[in-house]
């Protein structure tokens, strides 16, 4: 988003030229299991002290903050690659349950109010989830953006995203990348604060829980030893990621001290995920909703081959 924040990722020529192929590689991306890896970068949305109350309100994150990034992750997954009808039916989904998300935060938010469909916040959430798989894309692939496909793969995620748009010019999200970046440089200068449930969600990073959405129980608790001692590793490698593409302003909210060690562990890091990227199959890389997509789109075009380019005779004299 700023010049700090891309300061690890490779310089990019100033050219207004799209490259389809560039933007295929993006659209994938958007459907990758890699872009898992750089979910803590999402807590930049509880930096945001009510939003921070109403997830505290919940519990949820408590009981097993992996189900909660389990459940956004797949949400916003069916906005990206759903069809037009579920993705309206998903954004209407999601602002119908989130009425019930409105009051008064507990213990250290006593004294904060909250609405999750006051735009302020609803946006904020929004914004954060898009930036995070356009933050991601260059770690995770090597292929670096130039400023316009920067702006065509924003406005890909933006039309993707209008379905959870709230009515009203308040409700609307920011029209451009340019104006992404000013609105987020603006609430981390005036809007984001430290606050202890940041501090908690941060600290258990690396004690990360097993989820137990999709696994049935037999299946979790054979996993569960094997979780417990490759977790720490897992965390860190998360952490690092994430809070590679992290804006600084809210990376310093977390108390994370990122140091030359740091950019020396999350090159590291990057090149493993971008040699997964060049070599794992299409089956295995991408969530299934993203990959049945591309496979129908596929067979689509298959058919469209074999069809003619008109019903009517054919030019030219039929004999001689």
């Amino acid at each position: 988003m700023t010049k700090a924040m891309t300061a690890r990722v490779p310089d990019v020529a100033e050219d207004a030229t799209v490259r389809p192929w560039v933007m295929r590689q993006f659209r994938k991306h958007s459907g990758s299991v890699l872009t898992g890896v750089f979910g803590a970068a999402a807590f930049d949305e509880v930096a945001l002290v009510p939003v921070a109350a109403a997830v505290d309100r919940t519990g949820r994150f408590e009981s097993n903050f992996a189900d909660r990034g389990v459940r956004s992750g797949f949400s916003a997954l069916l906005a990206i690659w759903g069809d037009p009808a579920d993705r309206e039916a998903e954004g209407e989904r999601l602002k119908t349950m989130h009425r019930e998300v409105r009051g008064r935060g507990k213990g250290e938010f006593a004294d904060t109010r909250y609405s999750a469909l006051n735009p302020d916040l609803w946006n904020w959430i929004a914004v954060s989830g898009i930036f995070i798989t356009l933050n991601s894309f260059t770690p995770a692939t090597g292929i670096a953006l130039n400023p316009a496909e920067r702006e065509a793969a924003y406005q890909q995620l933006l039309e993707a995203f209008r379905s959870i748009e709230l009515p009203g010019k308040a409700g609307r999200l920011p029209a451009t990348h340019a104006d992404a970046v000013s609105y987020y440089d603006r609430m981390v200068a005036t809007e984001l604060a430290a606050n202890p449930f940041l501090d908690r969600v941060v600290d258990n990073l690396t004690r990360l829980p097993l989820p137990t959405l999709l696994l049935p129980p037999p299946l979790r608790a054979g996993l569960t030893p094997l979780w417990a001692a490759v977790r720490p590793v897992a965390g860190r490698v998360i952490k690092v990621c994430s809070f590679g593409i992290m804006h600084p302003g809210v990376r310093e909210l977390t108390g994370f001290d990122w140091q030359s060690r740091h950019d020396a562990e999350f090159a590291v890091y990057t090149r493993v995920l971008q040699l997964i990227w060049r070599t794992l199959p299409d089956r295995l890389l991408l969530i299934p909703l993203a990959y049945n997509r591309l496979q129908y789109e596929k067979l689509v075009r298959l058919h469209r081959s074999v069809s003619l380019d008109s019903f009517g005779p054919p030019s030219g004299c039929p004999v001689g």
